[in-house]
């Protein structure tokens, strides 16, 4: 019987959840003014201007020869000053993946660069 309670319960929950529509910026539908938001007319499958600076960063540091832990980490750092502000599909997330294969082994760091590589080239980068 207390089974039974908790998933009324539960159900009871999710269903006045799913009552209370929200926008994508977060506000409810009763607001009355919707909160601005300047990722609106942004589209993230396209290459926004954070995320052009953190490509271009991270092609210019890697043709440079990012070779020893040191220099990863420093091109990591560089890069990431740019990409977690972008709203760029894949982007800031491959931000933090490259932070991490840059402090790890020599493998880790060529599969994190790849992936980082991989999401600019998607969004339309261009060397």
């Amino acid at each position: 019987m207390h089974i039974r309670h908790t998933i009324a319960i539960a159900a009871a929950a999710l269903t006045l959840a799913a009552c209370t529509p929200t926008e994508d910026n977060g506000s409810s539908s009763s607001d009355p003014k919707p909160k601005a938001s300047a990722s609106k007319s942004a589209d993230p499958s396209k290459l926004d201007d954070a995320g052009q600076r953190a490509c271009d960063d991270f092609a210019r540091g890697y043709n440079d020869g990012a070779n020893t832990k040191t220099e990863r980490l420093d091109l990591a750092h560089k890069v990431n000053k740019s990409a977690p502000g972008s709203k760029t599909n894949r982007i800031a997330d491959t931000g933090h993946i490259l932070a991490n294969g840059a402090a790890g082994s020599a493998s880790a760091w060529q599969l994190a660069a790849d992936t980082f590589a991989q999401a600019c080239l998607d969004a339309g980068w261009k060397a």
